[in-house]
């Protein structure tokens, strides 16, 4: 597994603006939980774009795979993350909701680097 440096900053770059986006709307509805979205969403993006565009495997087929599930995480998280902000935020269901799909998210992630070290 290896890590790119060019799109690493690209996707830390679409991480803020996400964030800010998410934290914006959320702002705008006056809600006492905008810095927490704001921040959620951060980190939940980074964690799912950062497999998509920032790390690479060896084995291809594993590396197909893993780009497919982010890039399904980061449609589902992002969407997730935007209805709470526009919405309006509770803030104990947001948190239970996201913390939910990023463990699935890394579970499968790590399946596939398990599934490297074992091809070797």
């Amino acid at each position: 597994m290896k890590a790119s440096a060019f799109p690493t900053i690209l996707l830390i770059i679409a991480t803020v603006a996400i964030g800010y986006l998410a934290y914006d709307m959320a702002y705008t509805h006056s809600d006492p939980n905008a810095t927490i979205v704001g921040v959620g969403t951060g980190i939940s993006i980074l964690i799912t774009l950062g497999c998509l565009l920032g790390l690479s495997l060896k084995d291809s087929r594993l590396n197909i795979n893993m780009k497919a599930w982010s890039g399904v995480a980061f449609v589902v998280i992002a969407i997730v993350n935007l209805c709470y902000a526009g919405f309006g935020v509770s803030l104990p269901y947001y948190i239970i909701v996201i913390a939910l799909l990023l463990v699935i998210h890394l579970w499968v992630v790590y399946k596939l680097v398990l599934e490297i070290r074992n091809l070797k």
